[in-house]
């Protein structure tokens, strides 16, 4: 029954060339699929050659165009995730809120395993959050090289993470960190991975420089001059 569907199938497609000949003509674009060898003996013809190099060339361009249209989507996805960021970060009343909202976004949006924010000011000036504290005198004797360097990724000193993650520090490996500045250090956002290699000196710093520039804004606005929270 096989072999019947088959021979009928042949039959019907040779009757349909015959009574439309310059079908292969009109649609060339079958023919970059079709196995056309070109009688020349035991030799290859440049004919046959020239199709066979085509076609691998527009394999490659298949794959790159995949590639691209991939690559599109995912961009697509993180400036969504970003904008979501931002306008949740830009409508939080107060600093409490604007720090609640930033750990769940990083969490929930961009998988972020440890989430850090330490504002530069004592703790009764900043009233209650779930930002670390520190003063100004200690952020530039424990992480000093931090704050000099304003965007970092990769592994850093035991005391350096410490300050940043406190209790969580023993169970990560490596980190990103962006200095959030105005006229002097208002805070240092930091997140970080168990893997060591996750953050790298190779690994791309233009979203946390992006959300250091909006925190900066953010955070100078709930602050006031001696960097109290603004009543």
């Amino acid at each position: 029954m096989k072999n019947s569907e088959q021979i009928d199938m042949s039959q019907t497609f040779s009757d349909f060339l015959r009574e439309n000949p310059t079908y292969l003509y009109d649609h060339p674009e079958i023919l970059e699929d079709l196995y056309l060898p070109h009688a020349t003996g035991s030799a290859i013809s440049l004919v046959e050659r020239q199709v066979g190099r085509l076609r691998e060339r527009n394999e490659e361009l298949r794959k790159r165009l995949d590639a691209l249209s991939a690559q599109a989507n995912e961009n697509q996805q993180l400036l969504g995730k970003t904008q979501t960021l931002v306008l949740s970060v830009l409508d939080a009343h107060s600093l409490e809120q604007m720090v609640e909202v930033l750990y769940d976004r990083l969490n929930r949006d961009f998988a972020v395993e440890f989430c850090s924010l330490t504002l530069l000011s004592t703790a009764k000036k900043i009233g209650p959050s779930l930002a670390r504290c520190a003063s100004q005198a200690a952020a530039k004797r424990e992480i000093g090289s931090i704050l000099k360097t304003k965007v970092l990724c990769g592994v850093v000193r035991d005391r350096e993470r410490e300050f940043l993650f406190g209790e969580q520090a023993s169970s990560i490996g490596s980190i990103a960190a962006v200095v959030i500045q105005s006229k002097r250090p208002l805070a240092v956002l930091s997140v970080g991975h168990r893997d060591a290699h996750y953050y790298t000196s190779e690994t791309g710093t233009l979203f946390l420089s992006y959300l250091g520039n909006v925190l900066t804004r953010v955070i100078e606005g709930f602050l006031n001059d001696n960097g109290a929270v603004e009543g």
